[in-house]
């Protein structure tokens, strides 16, 4: 990854840590039908990644379902569901402490094993 391309992706990480902090419509693309967003579930406020049925890799549903389970600590407050389009989503609600926000992001893509999507803005 370039240096550009690096500084990019932590420019538009922070701008969706913004405005999900700010309580306004959150949407990033990581790639091809794979976003971070803004999503209330009831009256709770949350962020979801959505990896669309297209972009789920085979097996990768289980291997989520067996991580979240399995180190049920480490991914606490993730709550996984397939939505009507049978996409995969990871929800968690937003903290108290917006500071750990990027931290959250950064579980919810390595719990659906997708370390190599994670620009970090505390790397």
């Amino acid at each position: 990854m370039s240096v550009k391309a690096a500084a990019d992706g932590h420019l538009k990480r922070q701008i969706l840590l913004d405005d999900l902090v700010s309580d306004r419509p959150a949407y990033q693309q990581l790639c091809a039908g794979i976003t971070l967003r803004s999503c209330d579930a009831g009256t709770h406020k949350g962020v979801a990644l959505h990896i669309e049925n297209m972009a789920l890799q085979s097996g990768q549903l289980e291997r989520v379902l067996e991580r979240r389970f399995e180190q049920a600590l480490a991914f606490d407050g993730c709550y996984i569901y397939l939505d009507k389009q049978g996409a995969l989503v990871i929800w968690h609600a937003l903290p108290a402490q917006p500071q750990v926000l990027d931290t959250i992001l950064s579980r919810m893509l390595s719990l659906a094993n997708l370390h190599a999507l994670d620009v970090s803005v505390k790397r």
